[in-house]
């Protein structure tokens, strides 16, 4: 495991906004589960789920949670030095979506605007890195993770197709203070088949099949172009690793599990989470849950977390958190630092 420490740098605010667009995991999952579905809804812990209607996009939701972050910042978009956009679904291959947003949040033209490519370790990656160009452009960073992944899903896998919704997130970093922020990062790409989606890029690029569905050795009836999960495979990794990285994290900075307020876990599988709180000797009050309103999605579901369940503590006190995001790559990355006091608008629909 690498570690990283960065200083002077804290939370300007939280933001959250997702699809007006519920769906019911029961109803939806009746003919693929048949008698089974609330076991398969048990097992996941996603109950409903938020999901883009066509013409709305991962960038159309973070665009939406960083200007209503930046109104109730009293923050000028003149202001902000630099947009990261942590995607695995942007709306182009070309051109990235940091530029696309600065544009229409009207930032200046002299900002910086960088897309990163990761998914459920995404937003801590994405806090490490925000923090690195708040520090070096000498001004507040607006940190942008969204997925659309629904529209990268089978209806008919039944591993992954009660799981993924949709969000966009904004989260402003602001250089200043005196607080440390420490991280650690674990990759295993040895293990980059266990969460893949086939085709649609240089590899394996989209072909004339691939839109169509086919059932594969696993039983999931799927496209190349959707997501491919080795369930059992992730949650090996997972149940190992994550625990494995957190607790040499802080045994690192000689902070015990007691000392933290909260931890903050990528929202991937309720039984998979409360696994490693159990393995770390966290209480379950202490782990926030949003999955079961919201559905796993990916990069965003830490920051969904934050203005779903903590919208009111964040804003009034400050809080001692251990948070971790873990998934494809396969990779971990952790961090300990402090969350609050900050604005936090809480979870909008985009409408």
């Amino acid at each position: 495991m690498r570690y990283a420490t960065i200083e002077g740098i804290g939370f300007g605010g939280v933001c959250a906004c997702v699809p007006a667009n519920a769906v019911d995991n029961l109803t939806a999952g009746a003919e693929l589960f048949g008698n089974g579905i609330e076991n398969a809804i048990k097992a996941t812990g996603v109950r409903t789920r938020r999901v883009c209607p066509p013409g709305v996009t991962a960038l159309d939701l973070s665009v939406l949670a960083a200007r209503t972050l930046l109104r109730d910042h009293f923050t000028a978009p003149s202001d902000i030095g630099g947009v990261l956009f942590v995607t695995q679904t942007p709306d182009h291959d070309m051109p990235n979506n940091a530029s696309r947003a600065a544009h229409l949040l009207g930032l200046s033209s002299s900002c910086a605007a960088v897309d990163t490519s990761l998914a459920c370790s995404g937003y801590v990656y994405g806090l490490w890195l925000g923090s690195l160009m708040a520090q070096s452009l000498q001004g507040p960073v607006l940190l942008l993770a969204g997925e659309d992944h629904s529209r990268s899903t089978s209806p008919r896998d039944r591993g992954t197709a009660l799981l993924f919704g949709d969000a966009g997130t904004a989260t402003l970093l602001a250089p200043g203070g005196r607080e440390q922020w420490h991280f650690g990062f674990l990759t295993d790409g040895s293990q980059a088949d266990a969460l893949l989606i086939p085709e649609g890029r240089s590899r394996h690029p989209f072909n004339d099949r691939s839109l169509e569905y086919r059932t594969w050795p696993d039983g999931g009836v799927r496209r190349p172009i959707d997501i491919r999960m080795d369930g059992m495979a992730v949650f090996n990794f997972v149940v190992r690793s994550v625990p494995e990285c957190l607790t040499s994290l802080m045994k690192r900075h000689e902070v015990p599990p007691e000392d933290f307020d909260l931890l903050l876990l990528h929202q991937a599988n309720l039984y998979m989470m409360k696994q490693v709180a159990k393995k770390l000797g966290f209480p379950q009050e202490k782990m926030p849950v949003s999955l079961d309103r919201y559905g796993n999605s990916s990069s965003a579901t830490i920051p969904v977390t934050i203005c779903s369940e903590l919208r009111e503590k964040v804003t009034a006190q400050s809080h001692r958190v251990l948070t971790a995001g873990f998934g494809a790559g396969l990779s971990v990355s952790a961090a300990l630092m402090t969350l609050g006091p900050c604005p936090c608008p809480g979870v909008i629909e985009y409408r």
